[in-house]
């Protein structure tokens, strides 16, 4: 069995809260991951509006251990902004020494 570092996307449809990506990335702070890859799709027009806040979808990349990459999407998904989460991992393609 692979035990070292794979690869990781972290895919989150949340609330669009002004500061959702503050409160995404600050799990990958605190845990010394770097993402690879960010990408954020917020509303089409740009605007929130406090009354009906629309849709957000965020995806990450990182590279880590499972246990890691699992304890990430565990912090992120009880978020009260997050409606839905998932996380795909796949064998990354370095070879741990």
């Amino acid at each position: 069995m692979f035990s070292g570092p794979l690869r990781h996307r972290l895919v989150v449809e949340a609330d669009a809260h002004p500061n959702l990506m503050l409160r995404l990335l600050e799990p990958f702070a605190i845990h010394d991951v770097q993402p690879t890859r960010i990408r954020l799709d917020g509303p089409p027009d740009g605007k929130i509006d406090p009354a009906n806040l629309g849709n957000m979808r965020a995806e990450i990349a990182f590279v880590a251990p499972v246990e890691l990459a699992e304890r990430l999407w565990a912090r992120i998904d009880v978020m009260v902004p997050v409606r839905t989460s998932h996380l795909v991992s796949s064998a990354s393609s370095e070879v741990a020494a």
